[in-house]
């Protein structure tokens, strides 16, 4: 009787700490959704304020921090999202640039997904640069296609541009990893994965305890 009353009570007990655990990491999860749409918004609106200066664009750094704090997936909807949003209120518009803009923002968000917790500068730097080059390629190769088949020619007379675009975003680099360590502080991201880990040990415990003689299965 004493037996099968304290199991009964530790389930409760444990039952009550899964419960909580899956509450604190819902409340991440809505924050990171919030702080996502805080970034897609914030990107679209500094691009447009910002196209007086050609191929300088907030969108890459925010992709590449949406994918550093919240995984490649995230990361790439920002960076895609923010680009279809933005070009409702930028020159241009949408138009058939469009998907491949969208995914080459999207890329670097992706590219994001890939940096370790503890991002250096020199890391910033190496991804900030390989984000900026791949959007480089993706578009220049669509400008060469769509608009005259010549693609060499479309990287020669854009190499100006990709260069203006390549020095600005390294500018950026360099406020990504204090930016990313203050959004995950701040926000708590950072115990995202001690809650996770929490609560898989919590269920192997609980599955363990089942499989033992007397135990519930």
């Amino acid at each position: 009787m004493n037996t099968q009353l304290l199991k009964l009570k530790t389930k409760q007990k444990s039952s009550l700490i899964h419960k909580l655990l899956s509450q604190q990491l819902q409340i991440i999860s809505l924050k990171e959704a919030l702080v996502m749409a805080g970034f897609i918004g914030l990107a679209a609106g500094l691009r447009a304020g910002m196209q007086f200066m050609p191929s300088v664009e907030p969108i890459t750094f925010f992709a590449v921090l949406s994918g550093w704090l919240f995984g490649w997936r995230k990361g790439f909807i920002v960076g895609a999202s923010s680009l279809y949003l933005s070009n409702f209120i930028c020159f241009g518009g949408q138009g058939p640039w469009t998907p491949f803009q969208a995914v080459a923002f999207g890329a670097a968000g992706f590219l994001g997904g890939l940096i370790s917790k503890r991002l250096t500068y020199i890391e910033a730097i190496g991804y900030m640069l390989g984000a900026t080059i791949v959007f480089e390629i993706i578009m220049n190769a669509f400008s060469g296609i769509f608009f005259g088949g010549n693609i060499f020619l479309a990287f020669f007379t854009g190499i100006i541009f990709s260069a203006i675009h390549i020095v600005s975003n390294l500018v950026f680099a360099f406020m990504l990893p204090s930016v990313g360590h203050q959004v995950r502080k701040y926000g708590g991201f950072h115990e995202k994965g001690f809650f996770a880990g929490a609560a898989r040990r919590l269920a192997k415990l609980e599955h363990f305890a089942g499989e033992l003689p007397g135990g519930e299965k």
